[in-house]
């Protein structure tokens, strides 16, 4: 081999391998940044949860606040699946058949997002109980299909 060719296949070798550093940094950050996403959603359920649990009054500016927090984590969550993104150098709890079942994944996602946008309008106690629950399920359901559990 000559040394053009030692060359060539030097930075083809180097191309791949960059290729392959910023398709492993992808995934991770979309990792990171879903989870932080999800933790948002989380932080406003514990919020509503502790109103349904009547250990903070219920306040229509309260629920419409973590309602669109939740809805807006949702609405980022929804873009950082990208395939590829089911494993990285930090732990997911993303279950690989979201790739899999991506339209049937999204479509669950954009339930909760929509439940989490008509809790914004809640305003009165009574409404509060069935949009909570509302929501909850649909969090659920995905959480069911596509989430492995966090030991």
């Amino acid at each position: 081999m000559n040394r053009k060719s030692i060359t060539v296949w030097s930075a083809i070798a180097v191309a791949i391998l960059i290729t392959i550093s910023a398709a492993a940094l992808t995934s991770t950050e979309a990792i990171k940044q879903r989870q932080k996403a999800m933790e948002g959603v989380r932080d406003g359920m514990m919020a509503l949860g502790a109103i349904a649990k009547k250990e903070k009054p219920f306040d229509a500016e309260v629920v419409a606040f973590n309602a669109t927090l939740i809805a807006d984590n949702l609405t980022q969550a929804a873009e950082l699946f990208p395939a590829g993104s089911d494993q990285g150098e930090v732990q997911t709890w993303a279950k690989s058949n979201i790739w899999e079942s991506t339209d049937h994944f999204e479509e669950l996602l954009e339930n909760a997002r929509q439940a989490a946008i008509e809790m914004q309008s809640v305003k009165e106690a009574d409404a509060f109980p069935p949009a909570l629950g509302k929501l909850g399920n649909t969090c659920k359901s995905c959480h069911d299909m596509y989430r492995l559990p966090k030991n």
